[in-house]
């Protein structure tokens, strides 16, 4: 009931994207006892489905709008990103209703069902009733470094996006934040730069770095150009060894974080990178995983 007043009565927006293979779920805040804080999670469910009693957790992407309802009683902090609406995905751009977006990869059972769900139902977007648990999990202490690198894969991308603003324009640190995301869609790549990232672009503090691990650059979807220019496209896999060190080199002497948010092949490897440079004669560095699996 802190998270919102008619509880039985949330409704959220459900889309598909079958070339990003992604799903976007945008949930209206409406009213809250608390503050969205970065990196948290939600347990999710869909009241009219079946199996409504399931609940499965996501993190929170983006939280977008600063507006309240009619029950408000409290005003929310600062959103975590703000951004215009994209498309059909929410409300047209200038409307104050807070939301948050959860991006979901469809496997099997429940984000099964869910593509299904966004799929099938008519119109567009796909609405369904849902219940939100939350939030869990704690918001990482990354003010207190003067870089910040995330290196995740796939729909890993919510963590850092979960971050960005509150790093990049509401603290002086860290300093440099870097984002190195591994992604085989380059449609999911282009989604997330034109509706998550666009008021991020161009932030002196912030490098975004994609690496498209099937396909490549050039055969992309329409994207905008400033857009697009404005991060660092390859067509390689992402080499965690080399973007650690790379973030040491020049005689770096300020405090770094690693956030992994992604398969467990590349969790393992930025652990054991980390754990290898984490001797007296380096920059101070610190080892921060995320969850991927849901």
């Amino acid at each position: 009931m802190a998270f919102n007043p008619k509880f039985w009565d949330t409704k959220a927006l459900i889309t598909y994207n079958e070339d990003a293979h992604m799903i976007r779920v945008t949930v209206p805040t409406c009213s809250s006892l608390y503050s969205i804080e970065p990196g948290t999670f939600y347990y999710i469910m869909v009241l009219n489905q079946r199996n409504f009693w399931e609940s499965h957790p996501f993190t929170v992407a983006t939280i977008s709008g600063s507006g309240r309802c009619d029950t408000d009683t409290l005003e929310e902090d600062a959103p975590l990103l703000n951004h215009g609406s994209s498309g059909e995905v929410g409300p047209a751009s200038g409307k104050s209703q807070r939301e948050m977006t959860f991006l979901i990869r469809p496997y099997d059972s429940f984000t099964s069902r869910l593509r299904a769900y966004a799929e099938e139902e008519r119109p567009k977007p796909a609405t369904a009733r849902v219940a939100i648990d939350g939030p869990y999990g704690k918001t990482l202490p990354l003010q207190g470094f003067e870089k910040a690198l995330f290196i995740v894969g796939g729909s890993g991308i919510a963590v850092p996006l979960s971050y960005l603003h509150k790093l990049a324009t509401l603290s002086s640190k860290p300093s440099r934040i870097e984002v190195h995301w591994a992604v085989r869609q380059s449609a999911f790549a282009v989604d997330v730069l034109n509706t998550d990232l666009s008021d991020i672009l161009g932030n002196d503090r912030v490098e975004i770095n994609i690496y498209l691990t099937a396909g490549d650059v050039d055969g992309r979807i329409a994207c905008d150009e400033t857009i697009y220019r404005l991060a660092e496209w390859r067509s390689k896999r992402l080499n965690v060894e080399e973007i650690i060190d790379g973030a040491l080199e020049d005689d770096y002497e300020g405090s770094i974080a690693v956030v992994t948010s992604g398969p467990a092949k590349m969790a393992d490897e930025s652990r054991c990178v980390v754990a290898a440079r984490t001797v007296p004669s380096l920059p101070p560095i610190e080892y921060f995983e995320e969850s991927f699996q849901w």
